[in-house]
């Protein structure tokens, strides 16, 4: 499996090609088969956001396909039987983080439709940091749709999953680090 660390969406009536030589300067990327979406390896996750985000701002211009970027710091390939345990390991280093903060989980899925539902997975994943940190005697976290201190985000490309930890201060420095 190719090792990637963001996923990059297409604005909706972005032009495609032209994103991929926006980005070629900062990384690889690589087309997926799902429309409008581009998993990519950079180097330093956050240089490339600073990048994008100062591009952003001296040229009008300057990315103006990007919908969305996704900083990913664990990947995986699963079988569907196995999703839920290895979804469960690979955010477990980000319970502590999520200590006594306001949070939640979202699933961004592609393919499998009908197999992963996402807002199951999504309550699995929620009650699983909340019931970790209980059992740990660690302050709890609470669910916040609405002023999270920080996002879980999952992200399924078909067979392949990333997750990260979107933070505040990440989604209001970078207006386009974000969940929909």
């Amino acid at each position: 499996m190719w090792a990637f660390n963001v996923v990059v969406t297409l604005a909706s009536k972005g032009r495609f090609r032209h994103l991929l030589r926006e980005l070629a300067p900062h990384g690889e990327f690589r087309k997926t088969e799902f429309l409008g979406v581009i998993i990519g390896r950079v180097e330093d996750p956050t240089t490339f956001l600073e990048s994008i985000r100062e591009k952003r701002q001296k040229q009008l211009i300057g990315f103006q396909d990007l919908g969305r970027v996704v900083p990913l710091e664990r990947v995986f390939v699963f079988h569907l039987e196995e999703f839920p345990a290895k979804a469960k390991a690979a955010l477990r280093p980000y319970v502590e983080d999520l200590e006594g903060k306001r949070f939640y989980v979202r699933l961004e899925r592609r393919g499998l439709k009908g197999q992963i539902v996402s807002p199951e997975v999504e309550r699995e994943l929620d009650a699983f940091i909340e019931q970790t940190l209980v059992v740990a005697g660690r302050k709890p976290a609470q669910i916040d749709f609405e002023h999270p201190d920080a996002v879980v985000v999952v992200e399924t490309i078909g067979d392949r999953c990333g997750v990260g930890l979107l933070t505040r201060e990440m989604m209001d420095r970078y207006d386009f680090v974000r969940v929909d």
